[in-house]
């Protein structure tokens, strides 16, 4: 069913014309955004709309993630202890509302973002800068504690995208919704569960945008999406279901992308309060689901069984053997915990809409979990909420240390560096450690990796890391590889999806 680890639509070899002389282009997606300021979102939903807006002094080379290249930054060097960067940035750059970008500019996003008053999630990424100063209007040095060998990896995620030091000062908390950088778009309007609105910059410093304006827009019914391209009030739909895709295969108006991803989705445990805090219940709860059975009936073949904590495309990925469907090994290790059986409730939690057929998933779980002798009670949740919830302590119960009402909640993550993607989770304190896990087994191998500057040493770090979470499922449990489903009028070109879930509709057109 897979041909590539992406799929990538170019305008190679394509005689394009454009269908208007002002285009826009509108894109539907299951859910909407939470807000455009890259330095506090998780979301990949509004991370697409970032990519649009923003750069960052490094980026990624292609759609699969392998190589840093140049952005806002022409040129970096290194000192050899690993602990000191000199970047050597663009002199031709301004953000949208007119602002310079220079090196004070870098150093304020920066230290914006490693300041605990923000309260960003995605603060500890750049915990081993011990300090950012500009020498020069456009030379940036960056120092850290230690050596830092994922730096770059850091700097090239959409966190760490450059904003406009004015708007920023100017709009405050409010920001995320006047948002303003150095992209090939700018910011026009956000109408909350309805679109949002951007258009080409004419200043901008590289290529010009293809489109005069791109929409994004939440349709959380995924027929509804469907239809959105059938009718030609969408240009391109993601978040597609199975049975949508099965759809689109026999229809003659909309074509089908599949795009193999670095996307797992999974459960995520509360491992500080029973019942998750028993390692058994733990190891129960992966032997009573029937990876097999969601994939081939829930998912109707759109994704794969995992083979281990990372899915294909992800840096340092180790295979290994899937996990056993065993229901009654489950009961026997809930009788072992439980001998007059299980007094409580499971409280699971899950979003709708947002990973492929996440609520229905989830319902399945649930039925597994009722099966072997787990007593569960049952959550959904609109996406914006589930995210304000689970990582903004100040609109909800407990970040990063076990505290919210759930047992056990459904994420997925298709970060493909291995440092980023196993901190966040399994660092003791980081503010993305959801499940409040704590091994300094665990932490002692990321921190050796962290510093570690041999490429094949630090992978073997995070090979054992991976070893402990599939043998020991200590606080997640996969449930399935995503393979990401898009929808798109026929005559829709030149669009990139990344193997991390990021669709670029830079170079979009429609063809006559």
């Amino acid at each position: 069913m897979m041909l590539a680890m992406v799929l990538s639509i170019t305008t190679a070899a394509l005689d394009i014309t454009l269908a208007h002389a002002d285009t826009a282009l509108t894109y539907v997606q299951g859910t909407d955004i939470d807000t455009l300021d890259p330095a506090i979102t998780r979301s990949t939903t509004s991370q697409i709309v970032i990519a649009h807006l923003f750069n960052q002094l490094v980026m990624w080379d292609g759609p699969q993630l392998k190589k840093i290249v140049p952005d806002l930054a022409e040129s970096w060097s290194t000192s050899a202890d690993g602990k000191s960067w000199l970047f050597n940035l663009r002199t031709n750059v301004k953000f949208q509302d007119g602002t310079i970008f220079n090196a004070a500019a870098v150093k304020f996003n920066l230290d914006r973002i490693r300041n605990p008053k923000l309260g960003s999630p995605n603060r500890s990424y750049f915990a081993d800068i011990e300090s950012v100063t500009a020498p020069s209007e456009f030379v940036l040095e960056i120092k850290t504690k230690r050596p830092s060998p994922v730096l770059l990896e850091t700097l090239a995620q959409s966190w760490a995208a450059m904003s406009s030091p004015t708007a920023i000062q100017k709009y405050g908390r409010a920001y995320g919704h006047h948002p303003v950088g150095t992209g090939p778009y700018e910011f026009e309007s956000w109408i909350p569960n309805d679109r949002t609105n951007i258009r080409r910059n004419p200043t901008y410093f590289g290529q010009p945008a293809s489109a005069d304006e791109l929409i994004f827009r939440p349709v959380p019914e995924d027929w509804a999406r469907v239809i959105e391209i059938k009718t030609e009030n969408a240009d391109m739909a993601g978040d597609l279901s199975p049975e949508s895709a099965s759809q689109i295969k026999i229809d003659g108006k909309v074509s089908l992308t599949q795009v193999p991803s670095s996307y797992q989705v999974f459960f995520e445990l509360n491992v500080t309060k029973p019942p998750f805090d028993d390692v058994r219940i733990r190891r129960a709860v992966n032997l009573a689901i029937d990876r097999q059975a969601i994939v081939s009936k829930v998912l109707m073949g759109y994704g794969k069984v995992p083979t281990g904590p990372f899915p294909e495309g992800t840096q340092g990925r180790r295979v290994f053997s899937p996990e056993a469907f065993d229901p009654e090994a489950a009961r026997k290790l809930i009788r072992d915990v439980y001998p007059k059986g299980f007094p409580g409730t499971v409280v699971i939690w899950t979003p709708s809409g947002r990973y492929t057929k996440d609520r229905q998933v989830a319902e399945v779980v649930q039925g597994y979990l009722n099966a072997v002798g787990l007593k569960t009670e049952f959550r959904v949740w609109e996406w914006a909420s589930y995210q304000k919830t689970l990582y903004r302590p100040e609109t909800g119960k407990g970040t990063g240390k076990g505290t919210n009402d759930a047992n056990m909640w459904l994420l997925g993550t298709g970060i493909n560096v291995a440092d980023i993607r196993l901190r966040r989770k399994l660092s003791t304190g980081d503010p993305s450690n959801l499940t409040g896990y704590s091994n300094p087994r665990v932490d002692h191998l990321l921190e050796a990796a962290a510093t570690e500057m041999n490429y094949d040493k630090r992978l073997g770090y995070y090979g054992d890391i991976q070893e402990i979470l599939w043998k020991e499922a200590p606080n997640t449990i996969p449930l399935f590889d995503e393979v990401q489903l898009f929808g798109t009028r026929k005559n829709l070109q030149g669009f990139t999806v990344y193997d991390d879930g990021i669709v670029d509709l830079k170079r979009a057109v429609l063809t006559k």
